[in-house]
């Protein structure tokens, strides 16, 4: 757990404690991967660029009473992944030649996510996701941290950060760009605090977190309907 993300932790208990209706955020060993928790609900992302590859997917869990646990104590939840589309980011407008069904393992904090066949850019340096939970090429995430959150969104377009000091927002010189996936801490008004990390697995800055004001109408919500 960075010193960030204790800060954060801590700021979120302390200043943000009416927030009764919201979940929780996982966070990851890994950059990559972030996910909501709202009840059973489970929501997420994968989101890593490496080098010439990116790979990037949208999951949820699906609504099946057939998860069971295996001999190993892995619960097996059956998952939707998918990509958004190029228009509204919205769930209704993506690319449905991306929908893919598959697996979401669980062992108390660690996951282990396979997909039935490879999703959009990864199965690469970037990332891999179609090995079953028992091959040794299988990918294993843990849990470093839960956090109060809203849930997850999508930039819409070019955001800057915003400071709030003595009742104004001061934009900063840095900002999120078109698809960046936040966390989305506390609304007030027209704005929104969220938490960005960096996750390219290329780059210096990767694994560094930013978190500030941003304007709530460039924020959209890739998930279905129904599980709002």
């Amino acid at each position: 757990m960075s010193n960030l993300d204790k800060l954060l932790f801590g700021a979120v208990c302390l200043l943000f404690p009416f927030l009764t209706n919201a979940g929780e955020a996982l966070l990851f060993n890994d950059p990559g991967l972030t996910a909501y928790k709202d009840d059973e609900a489970i929501v997420g992302f994968y989101s890593t660029e490496s080098g010439r590859f990116s790979c990037m997917f949208m999951f949820f869990t699906k609504r099946s009473p057939s998860s069971h646990t295996d001999e190993d104590g892995f619960e097996d939840v059956k998952i939707f992944t998918y990509v958004p589309g190029d228009g509204s980011l919205a769930f209704e407008d993506r690319d449905k030649t991306f929908d893919i069904d598959g697996d979401l393992y669980r062992r108390g904090d660690e996951w282990i996510i396979r997909t039935s066949r490879a999703q959009a850019g990864c199965e690469n340096s970037a990332g891999t996701f179609i090995f079953d939970r028992a091959d040794f090429r299988a990918t294993s995430y843990s849990v470093a941290l839960k956090i109060p959150a809203i849930g997850i969104r999508l930039i819409r377009a070019k955001s800057y950060f915003y400071d709030y000091n003595n009742g104004k927002y001061v934009s900063r010189k840095s900002y999120l760009t078109r698809w960046n996936g936040v966390i989305l801490l506390r609304r007030r008004r027209e704005f929104s605090y969220v938490r960005f990390v960096d996750t390219r697995a290329n780059a210096r800055t990767v694994g560094r977190v930013t978190t500030g004001w941003i304007h709530s109408s460039d924020l959209v919500d890739p998930f279905p309907s129904l599980l709002r």
